[in-house]
């Protein structure tokens, strides 16, 4: 197999962990460590949705690869947690007040921090770091300037 290949079946691999993961945060939603609510939750799904994505794009240098954990994620909280079973449940519980306020946190935390992740992921190209040059090609020599600022 190719590296790109692998690289490839790497980002496949990202996308499902992090599909297993919006499940795993949206079942640790309730959880009580006797009778105090432990919302490890919240700080699981901003975790996620930094690391995810950022070792997605360190396999593949495209905002893309980028973006694909963080939808992955994101249907997964979509459709599990929003969208109601025909018998009327959800995951998400709606029971006393702090347990909706990790279910919120787990969707609004976990999605701004994928979006912030995935938009910073983007920005760092065009921060200074030259695009890599197309497979196959070779790339150019260094400019004067670019040896100089190296000294």
């Amino acid at each position: 197999m190719s590296e790109d290949s692998l690289n490839r079946l790497g980002v496949a691999l990202l996308c499902l962990c992090a599909a297993l993961a919006g499940l795993l945060e949206l079942l640790l939603v309730p959880l009580y460590a006797g009778s105090a609510l432990v919302p490890v939750a919240v700080l699981l799904a901003i975790a996620s949705n930094i690391a995810l994505p950022r070792m997605s794009r360190a396999l593949i240098d495209r905002t893309g690869a980028a973006v694909l954990p963080f939808l992955s994620w994101l249907v997964v909280i979509g459709v599990i947690a929003l969208v109601p079973r025909p018998e009327g449940d959800v995951i998400l519980p709606a029971g006393s007040v702090g347990v909706q306020l990790v279910g919120y946190g787990v969707l609004l935390g976990g999605s701004m921090a994928g979006t912030i992740t995935v938009v910073l992921s983007g920005a760092t190209r065009s921060m200074g770091r030259p695009p890599a040059p197309p497979p196959g090609t070779t790339p150019p020599p260094p400019t004067a300037r670019e040896t100089d600022l190296s000294r």
